[in-house]
């Protein structure tokens, strides 16, 4: 019986926060080609765990327990993984004014051949948080548009699906949210 070898799914993380998400992915074999992050400690911690995953295929973990124990800097863990796998966290707002500069480094991650076969991410939620309501002019909130953003790199790298994740408050906004984000999916190709 011959073997055939596993497809390994690549995916990139938008929103990626400190990377829970993307945690999970790793976790099950899918290979990270790039997180998008706006908040620079979030960004630190992706580095982190980006470290920490290329160290443990390379069986060489008792580095990142080093930096655990306090022996060696952050920066020097840092220094030890290859720089572009440290560039797949990609520090920076998604927005017009930066979305081309983001699609740009992302397919100088791609290797020769390979695609974006899932798009992950959890666009910021407290627009849509039933606490968050209770805030002046929260319907006027940007965040609530962000799911355009997403629905850019959908249309740019097209994956073969997609995870958005975000708050129970979505479904019950009097604002239509979640009906106006799955309309606009749908029109990018998607089911959701």
């Amino acid at each position: 019986m011959s073997k055939t070898k596993k497809k390994t799914f690549n995916y990139i993380d938008l929103f990626a926060g400190a990377g829970g998400l993307s945690e999970g992915f790793l976790r099950e074999g899918f290979k990270s080609i790039a997180h998008v992050e706006m908040n620079k400690e979030a960004c630190d911690t992706l580095r982190t765990r980006v470290a920490c995953h290329y160290l443990s295929k390379k069986n060489k973990l008792d580095v990142y327990y080093s930096y655990l124990k306090g022996e060696i800097s952050r920066e020097q863990l840092w220094s030890l993984i290859p720089q572009k796998i440290m560039e797949s966290v990609i520090h920076s707002e998604i927005s017009d004014n930066t979305r081309n500069s983001i699609f740009n480094k992302i397919r100088e991650n791609l290797q020769k051949d390979e695609e974006v076969d899932i798009i992950i991410g959890g666009p910021p939620c407290q627009a849509y948080s039933l606490l968050g309501r209770y805030q002046n002019n929260i319907e006027k909130d940007p965040r609530n548009k962000l799911y355009i953003q997403y629905g850019k790199f959908l249309e740019e790298f097209n994956p073969k699906g997609f995870v958005f994740e975000n708050v129970p408050g979505l479904l019950s906004s009097k604002d239509d949210h979640f009906k106006n984000l799955r309309i606009y999916f749908e029109k990018k190709g998607y089911e959701v």
